[in-house]
């Protein structure tokens, strides 16, 4: 076992790159497990916002080179900030970030993972192959014939039906028609990413049930920004849009469990919702701004 948490720089700056490594790292769950041993003592009332104050922005562009020694002790002996402070990163964090996380993630497999998804993104999707069955057609006739004026009239049925039903409402969000396909610039596509995304707070949720609801067609919405070629974007652009669209549905997979189960309550996970839509929606703005 690594017992990385045990063998920490003493300088400032090799500090903060330490920390930097172990965030972006596929190994903080140990370290953290490892630091809480060691700091048990400590309390859990400490926040991020108390720790970094107002340094919060260049944490998110920088790093931690403009930290103190005293300000990276107190994220370390209390290490149930940094899982926090990791999903952060992942949702907000800038280019410096996501070359970090890409590049402490090199391996083969993340290597492959990389290269489907860009290839899923550039390809054009395979043609279906049809098969055809041999056909009996001296039995094939008697059928149809006998069954000809049932379907016909079943088809009648069916028509009236759907003509009396009320229309399905139109999909909202990125499920909107036409939220995914207008032909703009590449930053002003990103805003409207985030104004569709806004759409989540037009509708109160009020009960667990139409919470579940909003939340599953929020994530549809998610895999329907995934699948989408985006060509207003770079391949640079893309393969950032797809990655940050990933962690979001992840962290709605989880509210949507937690929601099922009964492990959080409605006032809970209703603003752990608005709190996740609200970073989104940051992250979209903040990367159009970037490319204008």
């Amino acid at each position: 076992m690594n017992l990385a948490a045990f063998d920490l720089p003493e300088e400032t700056q090799a500090l903060s790159e330490w920390l930097v490594s172990q965030l972006t790292g596929d190994n903080l769950s140990s370290v953290v497990t490892q630091l809480s041993a060691v700091h048990a003592d400590q309390d859990q009332d400490l926040t991020l916002g108390t720790v970094c104050g107002d340094q919060w922005e260049n944490i998110l562009q920088d790093g931690f080179s403009e930290l103190t020694q005293t300000q990276l002790q107190q994220l370390l002996t209390h290490p149930y900030l940094l899982l926090e402070l990791q999903e952060l990163l992942l949702l907000e964090g800038s280019d410096f970030w996501q070359k970090h996380f890409l590049s402490q993630n090199n391996d083969s497999e993340i290597t492959d993972n990389k290269l489907a998804l860009q290839e899923q993104l550039f390809s054009p999707p395979p043609e279906p192959e049809t098969v055809q069955q041999p056909v009996d057609y001296k039995k094939s006739s008697y059928r149809k014939i006998a069954v000809l004026g049932f379907v016909s009239a079943a088809l009648i049925c069916v028509a009236v039906f759907l003509n009396q039903q009320p229309s399905a409402p139109a999909g909202w969000g990125w499920n909107r028609p036409g939220a995914l396909t207008a032909d703009i610039p590449a930053n002003q596509y990103l805003n409207r990413l985030a104004d569709s995304a806004n759409e989540w707070f037009k509708k109160p949720t009020e009960t667990k049930a139409s919470l579940i609801t909003r939340l599953t067609q929020f994530r549809a919405g998610c895999e329907t920004l995934i699948n989408a070629p985006h060509p207003q974007l770079s391949p640079e652009d893309r393969v950032w849009l797809i990655e940050r669209c990933q962690a979001w549905a992840d962290k709605l997979d989880e509210q949507i469990v937690a929601l099922q189960k009964g492990t959080t309550d409605l006032k809970t996970a209703d603003a752990s919702a608005d709190a996740l839509i609200n970073k989104l929606v940051k992250a979209l703005r903040n990367r159009a701004g970037q490319i204008s």
